[in-house]
């Protein structure tokens, strides 16, 4: 009985754990909007490819790229990375939203959950940008708005972007067995 409580206890702590949730997002369901053609948000968000600094998410027709980033479960976000080359097109500004899977460049001007002013530590460096957890929990959507960058210029250049956090556990009501 002492083990088993023991179990439960190490399970819910590892739960709890910050971990990468690439594996969390279903990739199929991604948008982004004004990727120039070829340097689409792969190039940032999926694994082997964010690692190579060569390739980018590149913005199109002006310096604002949007990507809507759908969770395959519910997921506690607790910080993010986002980093661009080292030169003037890496990302300044980014506001998230949270479950708001059909976000466009009409209706990204409401209310973000968060407004963050990247540093150059962070987005020139990868420092993580830590989420207010509150906010994040819970997340099926994430919509991720850069809406400039540090040299003011019309074209955008996003490296990596690496979501942190934990799945939600929840129950699957089929699973359970009738009394």
């Amino acid at each position: 009985r002492h083990s088993l409580a023991r179990h439960r206890r190490r399970a819910l702590a590892k739960m709890r754990e910050e971990v990468d949730l690439i594996e969390e997002i279903d990739v199929n369901s991604v948008e982004c909007l004004n990727s120039a053609t070829g340097k689409d948000w792969g190039n940032c968000v999926k694994q082997g490819y964010r690692e190579d600094a060569r390739l980018l998410l590149t913005s199109d027709d002006d310096e604002q790229i949007i990507m809507t980033l759908p969770f395959k479960q519910l997921v506690n976000l607790t910080s993010l990375v986002v980093v661009g080359p080292d030169d003037d097109t890496r990302p300044k500004t980014v506001k998230l939203f949270v479950n708001k899977p059909n976000l466009s460049f009409d209706n990204c001007g409401k209310k973000p959950v968060a407004t963050i002013a990247l540093t150059d530590a962070q987005s020139r460096g990868g420092e993580r940008v830590e989420l207010e957890y509150t906010d994040f929990q819970n997340v099926r959507v994430l919509g991720v708005f850069v809406e400039d960058n540090v040299g003011g210029g019309d074209v955008t250049n996003v490296t990596k972007i690496v979501l942190q956090g934990h799945p939600v556990q929840t129950t699957n009501m089929s699973d359970l067995k009738s009394c």
